[in-house]
């Protein structure tokens, strides 16, 4: 009886840990696919009380089930998207983006150069667009010795708004998979903060009674 009762509080917490991986809107399909097959390997192992698999076999099993064209480039993929890291907000307008004296809002017409401006101090990134209008020097100049002070000051990031979500569910040690899957880049310390999962709306039946 025991072991049963220990099976089943296995199940559920496998079973539960699949939902809330589902469940996150901060994991895409492909991050969900590779987290469920981690889950799933696991438990199967554990629950035939075998012990869990090191990691190159744990990939070889993950390629075989995941019916992806390339399998390891696919689960090194995953882990890369997964670095903990600072995003730039993503781009909307792609016009012009100085603000107009006689109307709200920016000016809109075709750019002829844009990028990212840099807070010397944070890193935060802000996106700039002239067009051959508003195009001046002095925006030039600031912009350019914004950045150069930003590098003077080894590149300082604000904390990642993208990554390390893989970790809220896998044990595992992730500096190292890190490593193995993007060795040229350096993550973040901490991670994305969770986005709430949308609401489930329900259809309330039923009416007044008389």
């Amino acid at each position: 009886m025991p072991e049963r009762s220990t099976d089943l509080k296995s199940i559920m917490r496998s079973h539960q840990l699949t939902v809330d991986i589902c469940n996150d809107p901060d994991l895409d399909g492909d991050a969900k696919l590779f987290a469920i097959l981690v889950v799933t390997l696991i438990y199967q192992r554990r629950a035939a009380g075998r012990k869990d698999l090191k990691r190159r076999s744990m990939f070889q099993q993950i390629a075989q089930l995941s019916n992806k064209p390339a399998p390891n480039s696919w689960i090194r993929r995953v882990i890369e998207k997964d670095i903990p890291r600072y995003e730039p907000p993503p781009t909307i307008d792609k016009g012009c983006l100085a603000p107009m004296i006689q109307r709200e809002g920016p000016c809109g017409k075709r750019a002829i150069i844009s990028g990212w401006d840099r807070d010397p101090y944070t890193g935060a990134a802000t996106r700039y667009a002239f067009c051959s209008r508003h195009r001046n020097h002095a925006d030039d100049w600031r912009i350019k010795q914004n950045i150069k002070q930003w590098i003077d000051n080894g590149q300082p990031s604000p904390p990642p708004n993208s990554g390390g979500v893989l970790r809220r569910y896998l044990a595992a040690d992730w500096d190292a998979l890190y490593k193995w899957a993007a060795p040229y880049l350096t993550p973040l310390e901490g991670e994305k903060p969770p986005t709430l999962p949308k609401p489930n709306l329900r259809l309330i039946t039923g009416g007044d009674s008389a």
